[in-house]
């Protein structure tokens, strides 16, 4: 599962690291993705399908495309 960090760069301690990170990247700037519908500043992929709602919440993360 992808989700777009919209506050901040994605880096440590700005993710949960429980849910097996595959993919980390960062735009050089904050660039607006038609996924979400927002500017966001990088996304990160878990190898969950989905984190639970607080957690994405607690690390302002918003959730985007699933891959499977």
């Amino acid at each position: 599962m992808r989700y777009y960090s919209t506050q901040r760069p994605i880096g440590p301690g700005t993710f949960p690291g429980c849910y097996g990170v595959v993919k980390i990247h960062n735009f050089d700037r904050r660039t607006f993705c038609e996924e979400i519908g927002r500017e966001a500043w990088g996304y990160i992929e878990f190898v969950a399908d989905r984190i639970p709602d607080d957690v994405a919440r607690q690390y302002e993360l918003t959730g985007g495309k699933n891959d499977d």
